[in-house]
């Protein structure tokens, strides 16, 4: 049940950590992607302004030369005569009848006046013609050429045939122009039309005005779809641009001539602008991302730790159960051989090899209750040692000693340095720890157990011993682990092997704790190797 929960727990925070994840790509993506059309957009206004630019400053040069040539003494005067008589003007003409007196008598007349107004100049001028009936009238408008209106009351009249004839002859110069400027369109090539130096600058000015500082390249496509070639070339003009990825525009928006003439710009570092842009926004989801996976991972990490720890705990107390099962049996029968009558009647000497068996046993038993309450004490840290003066080949030899009676089918043989190594250290933690490895060796041996314990004065004044058996040896994949509390080698299920995983995590924590170091090595099938380094030696 408990296997099933982690397992549950496992899918649902990987999922989670794939969600979240995906939300954070999709956002850069999302961000990606509105910058780049921010770029199009920025890039496509840009390029407009250059059209128009080029465009604005090509028609000024071309019409400015045109002028120039074609619009000089008599025909120009002419053409400035024509614009001067289109001046907008109004003009009104009135008729009534008056009388004049001539040798005493009373003549009727027709009294014509006429007004014009001049809208530009804000002048204006009245001038009167006296005739005595319409005859005398109509001749005087054929002179002048005036068309007129009237109704009941007055005649009024407008514009004449001159302008008519001013529009038609200003129509006529203009219809010129036309032709000239349709036959240099029609006869000049695209490469002759474009100053490519001149365009150069355009496009360099409006960068630099629009604070777009990135590479750039950039070339022209005509009519055909080739691109347009020319005598010689800037640094930014490139024939091998590749058209799906450049920016385009018309290099001639207004002209009709030029329609098909584009402008392509071509951005190499386009990506790496957008990345800087965003990069304030990747890097914080980079960071978020980098945190959820990490604290994913601790999560994980817990879990597996926490699985590892409780089958640890379950294998210990099968262990220790399967361990306590022996000495209590053993005392058990003890207690039984020595209730029993016979035995009574006798002798001590019956009695007492189960006495002494039941003192081993005891021992056992507080052994190993003494290893559970060291670990409990590791774990809390409320220890400390108590160093004085101690030699290093008479702490190994007592434990050495001590280990030969429990040794019936092999040899333990020790090589001591020669003369004292004295140090400073916890007497009965040091002694653990050589009580330990000698142990350790001895479950791990093959049924000939061959032990040996060595001590080494160092070139560096340190001290080290060494314990060396050939037993069964470590795998490698496991050498790395043995330190670790409630570690043990997997024997499956089968309890050949004594131990409980808490031995080696004690030494190790006395070494440490006394700032030695101890290193293992093994080779699988021929024996472990365990070797304490004693620094910082002190001597008196």
């Amino acid at each position: 049940m408990r296997i099933f929960r982690i397992k549950h727990i496992v899918f649902l925070t990987s999922v989670a950590l794939l969600v979240l994840v995906s939300l954070q790509l999709y956002q850069v993506f999302q961000l990606y992607d509105k910058k780049s059309e921010e770029f199009n957009t920025h890039i496509n206004n840009i390029l407009g302004k250059i059209a128009i630019r080029h465009e604005k400053a090509s028609d000024l040069q071309r019409y400015s030369a045109f002028f120039g040539k074609d619009f000089r003494g008599q025909y120009k005067q002419a053409l400035k005569q024509e614009f001067q008589n289109l001046l907008p003007v109004k003009e009104s003409v009135s008729i009534r009848d008056t009388f004049i007196y001539e040798d005493g008598r009373r003549v009727k007349y027709l009294q014509i006046t006429g007004e014009t107004y001049d809208s530009i100049s804000h002048l204006s001028a009245n001038h009167s013609v006296l005739v005595r009936d319409i005859s005398e009238m109509a001749s005087y408008i054929r002179k002048g050429g005036i068309t007129s209106s009237a109704d009941s009351s007055n005649i009024a009249y407008q514009l004449d045939r001159r302008v008519m004839n001013s529009l038609f002859k200003k129509s006529k110069y203009i219809n010129d122009i036309m032709i000239s400027v349709f036959h240099d369109f029609n006869q000049v090539t695209a490469n002759d039309r474009i100053n490519l130096a001149f365009l150069d600058s355009i496009v360099a000015q409006t960068f630099e005005e629009e604070e777009l500082d990135t590479k750039y390249s950039y070339v022209i496509y005509d009519e055909n779809n080739e691109a347009v070639e020319f005598p010689s070339y800037t640094d930014k003009y490139n024939l091998k641009i590749i058209k799906e990825k450049a920016e385009r525009i018309k290099l001639f928006p207004g002209n009709v001539f030029d329609e098909e003439l584009m402008l392509y710009v071509y951005f190499p570092q386009r990506n790496f602008v957008l990345f800087h842009e965003i990069w304030p926004a990747l890097t914080v989801s980079f960071l978020l991302v980098i945190l959820i996976v990490l604290s994913f991972y601790v999560l994980f990490r817990a879990v597996i730790e926490e699985r590892k720890l409780a089958e640890a705990k379950n294998d210990l107390i099968s262990n220790m159960t399967h361990e306590f099962k022996t000495p209590i049996s053993t005392i058990s029968l003890a207690c039984e051989a020595m209730k029993d009558g016979d035995m009574n009647k006798g002798d001590m000497s019956s009695v007492s090899p189960f006495i002494t068996m039941i003192e081993e046993e005891n021992k056992r038993l507080q052994g190993l209750v003494d290893q559970i309450l060291r670990s409990a004490i590791l774990d809390r840290g409320k220890f400390n040692l108590k160093k004085t003066q101690l030699e290093l080949n008479e702490i190994v030899s007592n434990g050495v000693t001590k280990a030969k009676m429990r040794i019936s089918n092999g040899t333990l043989k020790m090589e001591l340095e020669p003369g004292m190594l004295p140090f400073m250290g916890d007497a009965v933690h040091t002694s653990n720890i050589i009580a330990n490895l000698i142990d350790n060796a001895i479950k791990y041996s093959k049924e000939t157990i061959d032990i040996l314990v060595k001590t080494q004065k160092l070139s560096n004044g340190d001290y080290k011993f060494s314990v060396i058996d050939k037993g069964i040896g470590i795998k490698h994949e496991h050498i790395d682990k043995i330190f670790d509390k409630l570690y043990r080698v997997p024997t499956g299920n089968v309890h050949n092997v004594k131990g409980y995983g808490l031995g080696l995590n004690y030494v190790k924590t006395i070494v440490e704790k006394s700032e030695w170091d101890i290193h293992a090595y093994s080779k699988y099938g021929e024996g472990t190797t365990f070797e304490v380094i004693i620094r910082n030696v002190e001597r008196k």
